[in-house]
């Protein structure tokens, strides 16, 4: 009956038990507040037994630690050691309310709340026993780890006990049971009623979602029934705990006692089967008294559960039998009559009344509106009761239950059972309460609305109305001719005679209506006017009330009555006259003249003016004169005053010179001539249209203008082929004509280029609206640009497979082309054509001459625009503007991807089956640059193109649309439906900047950057890919002058594109745009000429006419615009001729025509010139590229090599090498002491400036003193050398053997090892027949190469590899008959020579590999083994052969007796070699 209040201790902050012969009780005692250090807030044991009997046990505690601390963090710990790490084995705080170390620890009644602690928030057992016996822990708090119990190793039993609302920040918000670290881990025994509950947990900063309530690490919970009334566990019947042994043994007394000791843990006399496994269907070693216990058994792992043992769900019964509490199904379900609202029920609750309950009811059911129930224990709805008739029964607020009905309310009745609400009282009716049927009102009385209650709501009929029924809901108003004069009356009264009753609902007899005047009525007692007789024609009835015909008067002369029933006659009006009395109607004024109202007769109009037949007043102009006024101000006009025009007879202008005026002729009427058009009525400011006409032929034109604008007319009435008829005959879509139909059928908008049917498309080229193509016509109408892209591609494959067309290919473009500079000159035709083509659309420059666009139109072939239809890409079958927009600046990439697929994939997709493994990264790398050229090219052709059609969406034209208010409207002349300024016009703007940027701006930008990554390769003339692929760009250009073409490009938008800035709107019909262009080609020629930056004479020259020639053209322009006027149509040739002494714009227009012809024909000249040069000048080539090699100089060299020969025998030959490699290798430069050579003392210098040191050996080149120098020099400095020897012994020449035993006997003064540097490779031998020759210049240009920074790359020496070629060299020859080899046997190298000839041509089976010449020669036939084989002889065996031969023209060889022939057998084997042999022996 004691209290321990806030005690504290590091064990056991009220109670501490230690030792195992130790003992306490405690009794109805309470520990609150009370907190330990380390372990046992309130009650700590180390040993001994304890007993808390109906004690409580509130707010005790041990230290709290973050979870922070712990190691491993905040994280969740998981299986492994979740509370149990060594780390926290002995020092964690533990047992918020006991701590149970050792002993044996027992609490009866007792309660454990609100305590909290690291591990075990309410108690903590480690090892020992604990018994729980009707207690409870509830609400207690674990930093880790069981937040009610935990027990470790200890044996602890819950009867009758329950843990409820207890929390855990990591795991195990009840219950935590075992151990990692040690063995068998603690058991939990729940029976008898015991309960785990983790409801009621009070929030938490950690997600109490993740926690689990039980977590098992080792050892075992078990549940032995009974469980709480109304709860529920799965317990299989298998589920009792018994000692598992195997059978006995042929022991009758085991056998007896089989199922005792079963039961028995500790064994007995009789109990000798041994036990079955180690493993138990539980552990009742150390627990032996759950023997006999029927169990649910949780082993390791963790549980998730609602409560524990399971409540029954509502609407099931619970019970206390161990059937009841083994399944979900309880104590089976809710009997009917009653209902079990909540969960573990175990007393079922009746039925009210009002509801029914069915069986397993969780809550009662309310009878369906309609219906009642005055009885409680109900169990189906059949108990539910109808509502009799004059009651209702709905449903009432709150889910309440009916028991009783509820009878109607007045004004509503319920003339059926079971009805749910009571109908409302319909009008002409009341009902009283509970009615059943609602009572209709009397006759002469009526109730105009429902719900109500008594007869008194009923209303009398007013006067003028009755009610002829019972129950109506309105009283009928009198028809006209009767009357009601008192309420209440069920019928009306007829009027009586004498006029008539106009009125619906009289409510008296004597009120009649008179006829009006211009009528009588002889007939009384009439009900409508209807009886009233209108007085006759020519006649009219002043007063009212007439009752006979005589009152009816006749008109008096000057007036009319044109109709029966007049009350007064009318005046003639304006415009006609009446000269009798009694008249029925006027006559009109004739043309020309003109009445006022009540004349009788008409006045004839002045000259100046005319009317129409029927006019008050003269308002027309007369023929050849037209009111020049809008319709707006004509109305002003005339709403002011009728006869304006009388009054301001100026305002009759004379008409128009380009227009006809009709007679009355106005401003909106003027008849336009063909060919021409105005944006509206209301101005005079009249545009040409295109024409496809000459000029000559307007006049015949406008002389049918009448016939077409008829056909216009009448289109409708006209067939599709007479449309097609007038328009190809008149070639023009502006009929002309008055009024707002200018058009030809089917055409309208801005100079009818607008088509009215959106299938069809206005076609500039034919100047008509003709039907959008479909896909299929599309494809096969532009199917020949894919198949020349394919074709292409197919070449290029064919050129790798073919060897004639490979040299063929290689001749035109490796020779032929850079020979010509074709691609240069293309360049500058190109950008001339696309300036020149901007004349009409940016310059307003209308070149109206016969042939012009069809000259435009073969210029086009010329140039880029032929891979699409312009006129496609403008059209309107594209769709919106929008689309068309992103056509036009898309599709050059569509060309450049097929041009890369055809071109460069299909080659690719070649190699890929056939290039050794070895080459496919170079194969790569070379077509990477093929797309990299052809992307340049396509962007550089297409860019003024594609930028003219971007800046389509900001060319607009303005027009007059009112002379009066001075109103312009603008269009886009790309789409002239749209109106610049309007909504969809500015949608286009980021469009436009869109393209903007991507093409006048960005690919300029590109062509610059990636001239400037390049530079420095470009500018030392070294190889590079980028270089190479850009080639395109700066190739035609000095190399310090690269940058040049982006500066041509700059100059070709600003001339074609940038000029649409100047003056958007109406700037192409000013002169600003060609003063502009005129003056900026004129400085960019100046430019060009001090520069010079071409690298060819005959392009600058070309690029400077080209330029002068637009410079006169934009003169031209300037003239045409002023010799033409704001229409088009051209000025008078008086006044043109004043300007310019020319007759007419057609002459300057023909100036210009004729300077653009010219450009063509010079450049065709130029370009055939050049190719007819080009095919006398040959030239060294790279056999792997078809291109002359970069001739790139190491840092720090001025000479690609260095000539060291000897003068006295040396010095023809080395001036012959030297010049011959100058022609053979422009650009090539060669030291040369009697070019270069200034001071004898510097020749190590000059070494040190070449990249090589080519020796020529004569006779004598060792033993001077300055080749010794500079050969020396070449040996300390690494530079790479190339020997030459003199072949011929009469021009200083010898053998290796010889110059080697010169160089042994004048070499000893020098290092060691000259001999090897100089005798390490073969020596190249000159010869000097001009084949051979050539040979032997390869060999010098091929080590030259060699030595070149471009070739010492790994990709270089790949490039070097196959040798280089010369175009036009000697190639293979064949015999068509036997040949006879003639063989001076006095030359002993002859006949070994020509006995190997003869051997490799007979035997085919000795193939030697092919050389490198053989595989590149140009125009080299297919031929036999046999003929590759002889000609590797001759370039391997046989040049030595030859060189070690005395000059074979020196020979007087006769044919002597013992002289032998070899014969060659074949046609078709015979070869170069075997004529070069042939041609030496004869010499």
């Amino acid at each position: 009956g004691g209290s321990f209040i806030r005690c504290s201790a590091e064990f056991g902050g009220a109670i501490a038990l230690e030792g195992n012969q130790s003992s306490a009780a405690v009794r109805t005692a309470v520990l609150e507040g009370c907190f330990a250090s380390a372990a046992g807030g309130a009650v700590w044991m180390g040993g001994g037994d304890l007993v808390l009997d109906g004690c409580r046990l509130r707010r005790c505690g041990t230290t709290l630690v973050s979870t922070s601390s712990v190691a491993g963090g905040p994280d969740r710990l998981g299986v492994v050691g979740w509370y149990d790490q060594a780390d926290w084995r002995a020092t964690a705080p533990r047992g918020g309310g006991l701590s149970v170390e050792a002993g044996d620890a027992r609490l009866v009644g007792t309660t454990v709340d609100r305590c909290y602690s690291v591990i075990g928030g309410g108690l903590h057992f480690d090892a020992g026993r604990g018994s729980l016996e009707d207690s409870e822990v509830a609400r207690c708090e674990a930093d880790l780890a069981g937040g009610c119990v935990v027990t470790k190793a200890a044996a602890v039993r819950l009867t009758g006990s329950s843990l409820r609302g207890c929390t855990a920040q990591l795991a195990a918000s009840l219950l935590a049971v075992g151990r990692l670290d040690e063995g068998a881990g603690g058991e939990v025994l729940l029976g008898n009623g015991s309960l785990l509950d983790p409801s009621g947990a009070e929030g938490l900063a950690w997600n109490q979602s993740e926690v689990e309530p039980l977590h098992v690490l080792s050892g075992a919970v078990y549940y032995a029934l009974p469980a709480p009334p109304g709860y529920w566990l799965h317990l299989p019947l298998q589920d009792t705990c018994h000692v598992a042994r195997e059978a006995c043994h042929a022991d009758a007394a085991c056998e007896a006692h089989f199922a005792e000791c079963r039961l028995r843990a500790e064994g007995g006399p009789h109990c000798t089967a041994p036990l079955g496994a180690w493993q138990q269907p539980c552990n009742w070693r150390a627990s032996p008294w759950l023997l006999g216990e029927r169990l649910f058994t949780f082993y390791q792992g963790v549980k998730y559960f609602e409560t524990f043992p399971t409540a029954c769900r509502p609407g099931r019964l619970g019970g206390t039998a161990d059937a009841e509490q083994s399944s979900a199904q309880c104590a089976g379900p809710c009997p009917a009559g009653a209902f079990c609202s909540g969960h573990a029920n175990v007393e079922p609750v009746p039925c009210p009344a009002g509801g029914y309950c069915p069986a397993g009811s969780a809550a009662p059911v309310r009878c369906p509106a309609g219906s009642f129930s005055n009885a409680t224990g109900q169990a189906s709805e059949d108990a539910c009761l109808p509502c009799s008739v004059g009651h209702a029964c709905s449903a009432l607020p709150g889910g309440a239950l009916r028991s009783l009905p509820s009878p109607c309310e007045p004004g509503s009745y319920a003339n059926a059972s079971g009805a749910v609400a009571c109908d409302r009282c319909p009008s002409g009716h009341f009902c009283e309460a509970g009615a059943i049927e609602p009572s209709p009102c009397q006759q002469g009385s009526f109730l105009p609305y429902g719900g109500m209650d008594s007869r008194d709501d009923c209303i009398l009929c007013p006067l003028g109305h009755v009610a002829n029924e019972t129950g109506s809901e309105s009283c009928g108003m009198c028809p006209p001719g009767t009357f009601a004069d008192s309420p209440g009356l069920a019928a009306c009264e007829r009027c009586g005679r004498g006029g008539y009753c106009t009125d619906a609902g009289a409510t008296t007899g004597t009120v009649r209506s008179l006829c009006p005047a211009g009528s009588y009525n002889p007939e009384p007692g009439a009900s409508s006017v209807e009886a009233c007789l209108p007085c006759p024609a020519g006649s009219h009835g002043p007063e009212n009330g007439a009752s006979r015909l005589e009152q009816c008067l006749p008109c008096t002369p000057g007036e009319f009555a044109d109709g029966a029933g007049r009350t007064r006659c009318s005046l003639c009006p304006a415009g006609t006259f009446a000269n009798s009395s009694g008249a029925t109607g006027c006559y009109a004024c004739s043309e020309g003249h003109y009445s006022a109202e009540g004349m009788a007769r008409c006045v004839a109009c002045d000259t100046r003016l005319t009317s129409d037949r029927n006019a008050s007043a003269c308002l027309l102009c007369s023929e050849g004169r037209f009111l020049d006024r809008p319709e707006s101000v004509i109305e002003r006009l005339a709403n002011t005053s009728a006869t304006f025009l009388q009054e301001q007879p100026s305002l009759c202008a004379d008409c128009p010179p380009n227009a006809t005026c009709d007679r009355g002729g106005t401003l909106a009427s003027l008849g336009l001539p063909v060919n021409t058009w105005r944006l509206s009525t209301r101005t005079t400011d009249i545009k040409q249209c295109r024409t496809k006409a000459e000029a000559s032929a307007l006049s015949f034109l406008a002389g049918e203008s009448s016939f077409l604008r008829s056909a216009a007319a009448d289109a409708a009435q006209l067939a599709e082929s007479d449309i097609d008829r007038l328009n190809g005959r008149y070639r023009s879509p502006c009929v002309g004509g008055a009024g707002d139909s200018l058009c030809f059928p089917g055409h309208t908008g801005v100079r009818c280029e607008v088509c009215e049917l959106p299938s069809q498309h206005f076609d500039r080229r034919h100047l008509k609206c003709t039907d959008c193509p479909t896909a299929a016509a599309l494809l096969r109408e532009h199917a020949w640009v894919f198949v020349v892209l394919l074709a292409v591609g197919l070449a290029r494959l064919a050129h790798r497979l073919s060897g004639r067309l490979k040299s063929l290919s290689r001749w035109f473009f490796v020779c032929a082309l850079p020979k010509i500079g074709l691609v240069g000159k293309l360049k500058i035709f190109l950008s001339f054509y696309q300036v020149f083509d901007t004349l009409e659309p940016v310059y307003g420059v209308d070149v109206a001459v016969p042939g012009y666009r069809q000259f435009l139109e073969t210029v086009r072939l010329l140039a880029f625009e032929w891979v699409f239809d312009p006129e496609l890409l403008h059209s309107t079958c594209l769709g919106p503007i929008g689309t068309r927009m992103a056509t036009w600046i898309l599709w050059p990439f569509a060309l450049a991807v097929a041009w890369i697929l055809c071109a460069v994939a299909i080659p690719a997709l070649y190699h890929g089956y056939r290039a050794a493994a070895d080459l496919e990264e170079q194969r790569a790398a070379v077509a990477s640059t093929c797309v990299l050229r052809a992307s340049v090219i396509i962007a550089y052709a297409c860019l003024p193109t594609v930028a003219k059609n971007v800046f389509n969406a900001k060319q607009c034209e303005s027009f007059r649309l009112d002379d009066e208010l001075g109103e312009t409207q603008s269009y886009l002349r790309a789409d002239w439906r749209i109106e610049c300024g309007s909504a969809e016009y500015e949608a286009l703007q980021p469009l436009f900047w869109a393209g903007f940027l991507l093409w006048p701006v960005g690919v300029p930008l590109c062509f610059l950057s990636l001239l400037l990554a390049a530079r420095r390769c470009i500018v030392s003339r070294r190889q590079s890919r980028l270089a190479e692929a850009l080639r395109f760009l700066w190739g035609e250009y000095q190399p310090r002058q690269y940058w040049w073409e982006c500066l041509d490009t700059m100059r070709k938008l600003c001339l074609a594109c940038y000029m649409l800035f100047v003056q958007t709107e109406d700037g192409s019909t000013k002169l600003l745009r060609l003063y502009l262009a005129t003056l900026g080609t004129t400085m960019y020629l100046s430019v060009l000429c001090f520069a010079q930056p071409f690298a060819r004479v005959d392009d600058f020259q070309l690029a400077v006419g080209a330029n002068l020639v637009l410079a006169s053209t934009f003169l031209s322009g300037i003239a045409i615009k002023i010799c033409t006027d704001a229409g088009g149509a051209s000025v008078a040739s008086e006044e043109c001729a004043a300007y310019f002494g020319i007759d007419s714009a057609e002459d300057i227009t023909t100036v210009a025509i004729v300077l653009g012809g010219a450009m063509l024909a010079v450049l065709s000249l130029v370009v055939t010139w050049r190719i007819v040069a080009s095919a006398r000048d040959p030239t060294i080539r790279l056999v792997f590229s078809g291109r002359e090699p970069i001739l790139e100089l190491p840092k720090g060299c001025s000479f690609h090599g260095f000539l060291s020969h000897v003068w006295g025998t040396g010095q023809d030959q080395a001036h012959t090498i030297v010049r011959q490699l100058q022609l053979l290798m422009p650009g090539v430069r060669i030291w040369l002491d009697v070019d270069n050579l200034s001071n004898l003392a510097s020749l190590e210098s000059c070494v040190a400036d070449s990249a090589a040191v080519l020796v020529f050996l004569s006779a004598g080149y060792f033993k001077s003193g300055n080749c010794r120098r500079e050969l020396y020099a070449a040996m300390e400095q690494g530079k790479p050398l190339v020997v030459v020897r003199e072949g011929n012994e009469e021009k200083g020449g010898g053998s290796a053997a010889d110059f080697r035993a010169e160089c042994a006997a004048y070499c000893s003064d020098a290092a060691a090892g000259v001999a090897e540097a100089v005798f390490a490779r073969e020596l190249i031998v000159w010869l000097r027949a001009h084949e051979f020759q050539r040979e032997s210049l390869k060999q010098i240009a091929h080590q030259l190469l060699a030595a070149s920074p471009s070739f010492a790359r790994p990709a270089g020496v790949h490039q070097l590899a196959p040798g280089l070629f010369i175009p036009g060299e000697l190639g293979c020859m064949r015999f068509e008959v036997p040949v006879h080899l003639l063989v001076c046997e006095a030359n002993a190298g002859a006949p070994r020579f020509a006995t190997q000839l003869q051997q490799a041509v007979d035997e085919d089976e000795l193939m030697a590999p092919r050389s490198t010449w053989e595989q590149h020669t140009p125009f080299t036939p297919r031929a036999g083994r046999g003929a590759r084989r002889a000609r590797a002889l001759l370039l391997q065996d046989g040049r030595a052969a030859l060189a070690a031969l005395p000059d074979l023209a020196s020979l007087s060889c006769r044919l002597p007796s013992r002289g032998s022939a070899v014969s060659t057998a074949g046609h078709r084997r015979s070869t170069a070699a075997a004529a070069a042999a042939a041609a030496a022996a004869a010499a």
